[in-house]
């Protein structure tokens, strides 16, 4: 099956990189270092909001919040995370294990893995249909795989933000990588005036198919091990208007073959 979805909005979120913009600044030669004790800082939460959440969370919402603008209010959206919300897990798990187990009610609320989908849901109050999934290390290509065939099906606008944030530990010894990263696209099945690309999508066998590499992207993003990685090369095609194609496994032996277009 091939199929095509223009892209009308990027976003991006990593620490010291806050927007799209800011990668696309450093994509272009500026220098960034990974800044300590940075967090997520999403505008469409209020103090008292933004406290009750985790980071990754809150990573979630503010990547989501860049492309919200090029999305109609009954848009879908694909939230997309290998791990989920791992913080709120391991209190649980941590709690689980104490004589006297107490757990506040509001952790059970925000420990599924659909957590970061509905808590953005009620902050956009985006009514549209919602999709959250995990693929390992594809789940970008997996979450753009899911969004790309639901706007080419239903006909339909469609969010999807890739996001994982590092777990605590002991959890971390399981599913180790170094930094929160988020990557968002807004996709529509019809060209907009805010178009920046379109994207021919395919799926194809292929056997132990690497994740592109982002030369011109710092090492500690690129060797992160966060799985929203695989996002860069494509961001930076979009960005810099590259037509070179790219294929992102998508699961074993299969990949998700990219071609952007700038018409």
């Amino acid at each position: 099956m091939n199929w095509a979805v223009y892209v009308n909005a990027v976003g991006f979120v990593a620490p010291g990189l806050d927007t799209a913009a800011d990668l696309h600044a450093h994509l272009n030669g500026v220098t960034v270092t990974e800044p300590q004790g940075w967090t997520p800082a999403p505008i469409s939460l209020n103090p008292r909001q933004a406290r009750r959440l985790s980071e990754s969370i809150k990573l979630s919402i503010q990547c989501a919040e860049q492309i919200a603008p090029a999305l109609p209010p009954g848009a879908g959206w694909v939230f997309a995370s290998s791990v989920g919300e791992g913080v709120t897990l391991n209190e649980i798990l941590s709690a689980l294990r104490q004589p006297d187990v107490m757990i506040q009610p509001v952790k059970f609320q925000n420990a599924v893995h659909n957590a970061a989908q509905g808590q953005w849901s009620i902050a956009a109050q985006a009514a549209g249909p919602g999709t959250s999934l995990a693929a390992y290390d594809d789940t970008f290509a997996a979450g753009l795989l899911k969004a790309g065939m639901q706007v080419a099906l239903e006909g339909i606008p469609v969010g999807v933000v890739a996001f994982d944030a590092p777990l605590p530990p002991p959890l971390h010894e399981k599913r180790a990588f170094a930094l929160s990263m988020a990557a968002g696209l807004a996709l529509s099945p019809e060209p907009t005036d805010g178009t920046l690309a379109a994207l021919d999508l395919s799926c194809a066998a292929a056997a132990d198919a690497p994740v592109p590499g982002s030369p011109n992207a710092a090492d500690w993003l690129t060797e992160s091990n966060n799985p929203v990685r695989a996002a860069i090369p494509l961001l930076e095609r979009l960005l810099h208007k590259d037509p070179e194609p790219l294929a992102l496994p998508v699961s074993r032996g299969t990949v998700l073959n990219v071609v952007p277009r700038y018409d």
